[in-house]
């Protein structure tokens, strides 16, 4: 079930675990973890307000991200 933690929780392996206790990650973790490619994954990290620059470090809060995600998936399926 890898990639898929912020929408089922009660199917979780052992790389949603490993990934779900870090609280920032990199585009690329990002990209292979949701399976986006690297300007979706910009977009909608920008998008998310999950963006934070330290000198030219750049990480995502992965809970403000997934939290996004989360809305944006209701608003699609309350849509329908």
């Amino acid at each position: 079930m890898t990639g898929n933690a912020w929408k089922y929780s009660n199917d979780l392996d052992i790389v949603d675990l490993e990934f779900m206790q870090k609280k920032f990650i990199t585009y690329k973790e990002g990209c292979e973890y949701y399976g986006f490619g690297e300007k979706p994954m910009v977009r909608l990290a920008h998008e998310a307000g999950a963006v934070y620059k330290i000198g030219k470090m750049v990480r995502i809060n992965r809970e403000i991200f997934e939290e996004y995600l989360r809305q944006k998936r209701r608003k699609r399926e309350c849509a329908k």
